[in-house]
């Protein structure tokens, strides 16, 4: 009976506050003056389905309704958010006011002076670019669905000011600048505005992958401010400094590409050769475009040179990642050492076309078959020979102190058969030590060394062979 009562009292109060008589009231709701009275008498409650307009009529909420109690916390936040709405809309119309004052007056100010508008665009320019960051957010703040983007757009906007206002001095000074120092900005103010943009817009096709989208659009700015300098300084630079950032950023920038970017089925699992060969390509690119640029012919040269030695590393990785065939699986290190053996040759060949000479069958060749034979002889003994490892090293061993040995005297030969030595080396028995200390001494140690660790290998070898028996 108590509740039923204060729920009445509350009623005919908040009425009253409202100025409202019973009938009123109960016009309002389409009831009858008795049910009103009922209620506020605390003889019965209205019926659920009246809730929502009582709330309406006596503007309060329905846990006030319920609990017969103004809701004080609600109340504040309604003042505070009216207050609030009020302080921003003061806020926007003193902008109005205070931005149409200032381009009014430069306008007056302008047409007096010279009797035209022509500073008065730079006046505007900064005005606008003023109001893009104070008043673009409160603009921006009165559309529910625009206010998680007020940074981009405040940004946005400045930036687009920022170029007009440099646009309105370039016209205002009758100078050709323009270009180049809009895409100067452009880049700059980039590199902090294009993080903001694309982490603050909903680009479902970039989830996960924005950090390769800020290092693509910086790339593609950079070589869009490069060809601008230069054709603001009328060279013909920039193939080369296009090339040559591209391939210092790709450096850095094309493995966190490679690792976001939907690649094809053919490439997962195999994105660090993609990179290799990539780099590969746009180095050998890079060298191309200095050497047309240059106006020199040493590109056959250098192309060859550097792809002989990055093949070094690079060529591992891909015998290990590509899919060429159960041989080359089996095979790896013969097929690395065939492909370095080729590339070695057309090194030389090449060398020879660039230097004009005609050494490459009667010494190049002859020479690097001697030099080559050392790890094709040890590649051959280590890999392929069916005994067991102790062996195997023994016969390596053997094979480098015999190497050791021999090629001076062979590659002595080749150059005494085409007449570059006028001292031939003399071939003799490695521990011949009589005669001082000398380069044949020396090689004999070595020699020495070589051996007594390919027989002391084979000695192991023999004696683990028999244990296991």
């Amino acid at each position: 009976m108590e509740s039923k009562k204060h729920f009445g009292e509350y009623i005919c109060r908040r009425r009253k506050e409202l100025g409202l008589t019973q009938r009123e009231f109960a016009d309002k709701l389409y009831v009858t003056e008795s049910a009103v009275s009922k209620w506020e008498r605390g003889l019965s409650y209205p019926d659920v389905t009246l809730l929502r307009d009582i709330c309406a009529v006596l503007d309060v909420s329905e846990h006030e309704l319920l609990t017969a109690s103004v809701d004080t916390e609600r109340r504040t936040a309604e003042r505070l958010a009216e207050k609030y709405l009020r302080l921003t809309r003061t806020y926007r119309v003193v902008q109005y006011v205070l931005y149409g004052a200032i381009l009014l007056g430069c306008a007056i100010g302008n047409l007096a002076a010279q009797g035209t508008l022509s500073w008065f665009w730079i006046a505007l320019g900064s005005v606008l670019l003023a109001a893009s960051l104070t008043l673009a957010p409160a603009l921006a703040g009165l559309r529910q669905e625009l206010i998680p983007y007020r940074a981009s757009i405040s940004l946005g906007s400045a930036l687009a000011s920022l170029e007009l206002l440099l646009l309105f001095c370039c016209l205002y000074s009758g100078g050709d600048w323009f270009p180049m120092a809009g895409m100067g900005v452009l880049f700059g103010m980039s590199i902090f505005i294009i993080p903001v943009v694309l982490w603050q817009l909903p680009l479902a096709a970039l989830e996960g992958r924005r950090v390769s989208a800020y290092l693509l659009a910086e790339t593609a700015l950079l070589e869009l401010l490069l060809l601008t300098g230069c054709l603001y300084t009328g060279g013909d630079w920039f193939p080369m400094a296009a090339v040559g950032v591209l391939f210092g950023l790709s450096l850095f920038i094309l493995p966190v590409v490679l690792r976001q970017l939907p690649l094809p089925a053919a490439l997962e699992g195999r994105r660090l050769s993609a990179y290799l060969l990539a780099e590969t390509a746009l180095l050998e690119l890079l060298l191309l475009t200095g050497c047309l640029y240059s106006g020199g012919d040493w590109f056959p040269m250098a192309a060859v040179g550097v792809l002989f030695g990055v093949s070094l590393f690079i060529l591992p990785v891909l015998l290990r990642q590509l899919p060429l065939g159960a041989f080359v699986a089996r095979n790896k290190l013969l097929v690395w050492f065939a492909v370095e053996t080729v590339l070695l040759f057309v090194l030389l060949a090449v060398g020879q076309w660039y230097s004009g000479g005609s050494w490459l069958w009667s010494v190049g060749v002859p020479v690097t078959l001697v030099g080559l034979s050392l790890p094709w002889g040890l590649m051959a003994l280590g890999r392929y020979l069916p005994v067991g490892p102790w062996i195997r090293g023994a016969l390596c061993a053997f094979w480098a102190g015999l190497w050791t040995w021999l090629s001076p005297w062979a590659v002595d030969r080749v150059m005494l058969a085409n007449g570059w030595n006028d001292d031939p080396y003399r071939l003799s028995w490695p521990f011949a030590f009589s005669g001082g200390v000398g380069p044949v001494q020396t090689l004999g140690v070595a020699v020495f060394v070589m051996w007594f660790v390919a027989a002391a290998l084979a000695v192991t070898g023999i004696l683990a062979a028999r244990r296991r028996k």
